[in-house]
């Protein structure tokens, strides 16, 4: 449900693949597809894990 609460998932409710970042029990991101992992999720769970390539 938290996805399609999200702006994401109310614009694109059956797109797929999904990902979701939760960080202390709240929805941090949310995006789609293959793009939406490389260019948004993927960075986001570096910065918030300080993780480096």
């Amino acid at each position: 449900m938290a996805f399609l609460d999200s702006d994401e998932g109310k614009s694109r409710p059956a797109a797929t693949p999904r990902f979701i970042l939760f960080q202390d029990g709240k929805v941090v991101l949310t995006v789609t597809g293959n793009a939406g992992w490389k260019d948004k999720m993927w960075p986001m769970i570096r910065e918030v894990t300080g993780t480096k390539a």
